[in-house]
């Protein structure tokens, strides 16, 4: 009996160390921008980043939204702008409200790689309390790459609704691409994004405010 709580608290205490090694880590690298040297140019397109305390999502005027993408939406006319995020899929589904969060999905989403989905927002005008991201006609097309790829899609691009799953009337779920850890976060995602098309972000976070503080 001994033997197995000591193991149990190495065990236990080796856990602690990685997580707080990993809470330093996030921390530290989200203090570490990249892309600083920003060019004088046109930056016509204005999208928005907005959180809702834990979880980012990308916000696009819906004309922004390529048509591929926009003809499979579902929308309603008074809809201005769209919400896309990316996401474990379990977490999304199964956790409307964080009340209704259990240790089991929690624990699921980060430590073990798990199925993703895409999640997408109606909104009938811009918050004041969003930031907002102004980008050359080439990042503009560069991040819709990056966020269309993610989209799991079929063999003549098809992307695939989980019908029923939205919370309310104003938001859907799509399938999606890629695994969810700990080390790739919904918040990863968007800062991943912004790095390659050359925002100022940083150069890694799996939290919102790693992103949000750049950000005008």
């Amino acid at each position: 009996m001994k033997r197995v709580l000591l193991i149990f608290g190495k065990a236990l205490a080796w856990l602690f160390l990685l997580l707080g090694i990993y809470v330093a880590l996030s921390f530290i690298l989200s203090y570490i921008p990249v892309n600083t040297d920003q060019t004088e140019e046109d930056r016509p397109n204005r999208i928005y980043a907005h959180s809702n305390g834990v979880h980012l999502d990308l916000v696009f005027p819906v004309e922004m939204v390529p048509e591929q993408l926009r003809s499979q939406f579902t929308y309603s006319p008074k809809t201005q702008l769209l919400a896309i995020g990316w996401g474990d899929k379990g977490f999304y589904l199964d956790t409307p409200t964080w009340a209704e969060l259990s240790p089991k999905v929690a624990v699921k989403a980060m430590f073990l790689p798990s199925p993703t989905a895409m999640h997408v927002t109606e909104h009938a005008a811009v918050n004041t309390t969003w930031s907002h991201i102004d980008l050359t006609n080439e990042q503009v097309g560069e991040l819709w790459a990056y966020i269309i790829a993610t989209f799991q899609t079929d063999a003549s691009g098809q992307i695939t609704e989980l019908v029923g799953q939205g919370y309310t009337d104003q938001d859907r779920f799509y399938e999606a691409n890629g695994n969810y850890s700990m080390f790739k976060t919904c918040n990863s995602w968007v800062n991943t994004g912004l790095r390659r098309i050359g925002v100022k972000t940083a150069i890694w976070t799996p939290m919102d405010k790693g992103v949000l503080r750049y950000l005008k």
